[in-house]
């Protein structure tokens, strides 16, 4: 095939939000694990924090197209374009360029649209507010909702957990997670703290299809000390797969008990 596909990361933004024992003076109304036990969070609450909260990011890969011939022309004249690459028409013959038209809801000076692009779920599995939030939609019913968003198959004690799986493909060949009769996907992820950079001990994958995920298993210590220090922390996590890469930064805080 002459097309390369290259993945970019339009780079993450950070997690905010308080902790499950950490009580601001005033909570935010969104911020329902704050205010209200798990057993009464309802399946639409329980799914946002499996999906979009303080332990669970999407995050977006642009697929950059590279060919020997334009990918597509539109009529721009001469702005956004290599003056020696319009055509006799007007129109921008630019090699490996990708630019959608502005569209007209923006305003005419703006940027243009990149795209395709795929996201990709990244959840911080071992924060205790998303094991109850899994628990709650099996509770609720939800058990093939729950399955879909593929949770890890365990929970070591030792281990923090991240999951990852793909939520938008982008195009129909980007499976990056799942394992075929040829192998299991090259992945290398590492995780980073103030104390340091750690990669998983174990990497297990799950699912099938549209459920195709991975989980990687980070130690809890580094050189004998804890990876995360107490009171409020932060951690970023990088995936880099074939053809993509993944940073995902969490701000994260132990309780009394250790926990997340």
């Amino acid at each position: 095939m002459r097309d390369a596909l290259h993945a970019l990361t339009l780079g993450s933004i950070a997690l905010l939000g308080g902790l499950p024992l950490v009580m601001p003076a005033v909570a935010r109304a969104d911020d329902f694990w704050k205010h209200k036990p798990p057993a009464q969070w309802s399946a639409a609450e329980a799914l946002k924090l499996v999906r979009r909260s303080p332990w669970a990011k999407l995050e977006v890969v642009v697929f950059a197209q590279k060919e020997a011939d334009a990918a597509f022309s539109i009529p721009t004249g001469t702005k956004h374009c290599d003056p020696d690459a319009i055509d006799q028409n007007g129109n921008c013959m630019q090699k490996g360029r990708i630019e959608a038209p502005v569209d007209s809801s923006r305003q005419a000076d703006a940027a243009p649209q990149i795209k395709p692009w795929a996201g990709i779920l990244v959840r911080w599995e071992s924060a205790v507010p998303v094991a109850q939030a899994f628990a709650r939609l099996e509770e609720l019913g939800e058990g093939p909702t729950a399955a879909f968003l593929a949770p890890t198959p365990r929970l070591p004690e030792d281990r923090y957990v991240i999951s990852v799986k793909l939520e938008r493909a982008g195009r129909k060949d980007f499976e990056p997670f799942a394992v075929t009769p040829t192998g299991k996907p090259a992945l290398a992820a590492s995780l980073k703290t103030r104390s340091g950079t750690v990669g998983p001990l174990e990497v297990e994958f799950t699912g099938a299809g549209a459920t195709s995920s991975a989980h990687f298993f980070f130690p809890r210590t580094l050189d004998g000390a804890p990876l995360l220090g107490p009171g409020p922390d932060w951690a970023e996590f990088t995936l880099v797969g074939a053809g993509f890469v993944v940073h995902c930064k969490f701000t994260l805080a132990l309780n009394s008990s250790g926990q997340l």
